[in-house]
């Protein structure tokens, strides 16, 4: 009886491990159709944002987050989940430092502080750079350039063989 618990607990947390997710509830190494059945205002990206990156294959052109409009790119591997890129260019300085605020309170209700903030000789004044880590993924903010904030949801495992 205790294998048999032993074993239904393993295949439980096996399960569990597999469904984790990325930014809304897409599943890491889930494949383009999935994605397209999760979330239906996907689309395929354009030949050229193909070209330019051959792994973005969906994107969702405008997404509502904290108030102002995103990009959302979903990036493949080998057909997986592998990344979901969202990007927002917010009109004025100060709806940039709100958004940028409330994304950094709101990653640290979820995932605590940040495990990294990286200093780089030539960054500008108010450059945003954060990292979190959490189980099998990470969590970057970033505003590199005053105008632009980006927030990088990556899948921290291996791309899993097309049989599996």
């Amino acid at each position: 009886m205790k294998q048999i618990l032993a074993s239904l607990v393993l295949a439980l947390m096996a399960v569990a491990a597999a469904a984790q997710t990325l930014w809304r509830d897409a599943p890491m190494l889930a494949s383009p159709a999935e994605i397209s059945a999760l979330m239906p205002e996907a689309r395929e990206t354009s030949p050229a944002r193909r070209a330019a990156d051959p792994s973005a294959l969906l994107e969702i052109p405008s997404t509502a987050i904290a108030g102002e409009a995103f990009t959302a790119t979903y990036h493949f591997e080998s057909q997986r989940l592998q990344r979901i890129h969202l990007r927002s260019q917010p009109d004025t300085p100060e709806r940039l430092q709100a958004l940028v605020r409330t994304l950094q309170a709101s990653l640290r209700t979820s995932y605590g502080l940040p495990v990294s903030t990286p200093s780089r000789p030539v960054a500008t004044l108010g450059t945003v750079d954060l990292l979190w880590s959490f189980r099998r993924m990470t969590v970057q903010l970033l505003m590199v350039d005053g105008k632009t904030v980006e927030l990088i949801y990556s899948a921290n495992m291996p791309s899993r063989s097309p049989g599996l």
